[in-house]
């Protein structure tokens, strides 16, 4: 039977990215996320609950809003004001470690009875900043694995790539599987990065999250440890460093299709 992710699971995620133009490089890992129905976790009704301790720990205030509070508050709020309010959400994202956080992007998926509506990619950068892409149809229309959602890149995260240009975003919801493919095209409209993180979801229960944590304690720290060696050997290569640039005041932009696109 196909695993729900808004019943809650573990996803086996492949991440990869490959960069094109100047320098044509790869870059994969693999890395174990879970799929957290939001209710059901400020509720209690998982086996990862926020704000308590544990080989695998998911702090409230390493997302949204960033302050403890509570996270279903902050996706309706994101949601709400494009008539998406009475969707259910699940937050895809890697949890804690045991002495380490870092997620260079979570996934809040919204559903309805008919499917997935919007996307909200909570993108992070090894600066602790962090930006939202709201990622729906402009009608609010059924978002489907071939569906393609674009917005400006308006977030700094790679010190090898420009704060420019734009984001082509794309998903799958399973059931049994997740998948998000983000390319990242140039000012001058030229393909420049294509990154995926794709896997099959198997169900979230006492017994597996034990499992998951006892074998990726240090998962966090390890991703963090594998961007940081990627970096050392595209600066060892001569690829030009770019300075970070002060964040722009807008802290949350949307992707999206014209309301005239074809259905």
């Amino acid at each position: 039977m196909s695993v729900d992710l808004w019943e809650g699971a573990l996803i086996d995620a492949a991440i990869w990215h490959a960069r094109a133009g100047d320098v044509a490089r790869q870059f994969s890992y693999h890395a174990l996320y879970a799929a957290l129905p939001v209710d059901a976790l400020e509720d209690g009704r998982l086996p990862l609950c926020p704000d308590r301790p544990g080989l695998w720990r998911l702090r409230r205030r390493d997302y949204g809003a960033r302050d403890g509070s509570a996270l279903s508050a902050f996706i309706r709020a994101q949601l709400a004001p494009v008539g998406l309010g009475h969707c259910m959400s699940t937050l895809v994202t890697m949890p804690r470690g045991l002495i380490h956080g870092f997620n260079p992007v979570s996934f809040w998926l919204a559903r309805d009875e008919a499917g997935l509506r919007a996307v909200l990619a909570e993108v992070s950068n090894t600066f602790g900043e962090s930006h939202l892409y709201l990622c729906r149809h402009a009608d609010n229309r059924v978002i489907t694995r071939s569906d393609r959602l674009t917005g400006e890149k308006l977030f700094h995260v790679s010190p090898f790539l420009p704060r420019e240009g734009c984001y082509v975003f794309r998903f799958d919801a399973g059931p049994g599987r997740f998948g998000a493919w983000v390319d990242w095209f140039g000012a001058g409209g030229g393909l420049r990065l294509q990154t995926s993180m794709v896997g099959p979801a198997r169900a979230l229960t006492r017994a597996s999250l034990r499992r998951a944590a006892l074998s990726h304690p240090l998962q966090p720290l390890r991703v963090s440890g594998l961007i940081h060696w990627q970096a050392a050997k595209m600066a060892s290569r001569g690829i030009r460093y770019r300075q970070k640039p002060p964040q722009l005041a807008l802290r949350a932009s949307q992707a999206s299709t014209p309301e005239n696109d074809d259905v």
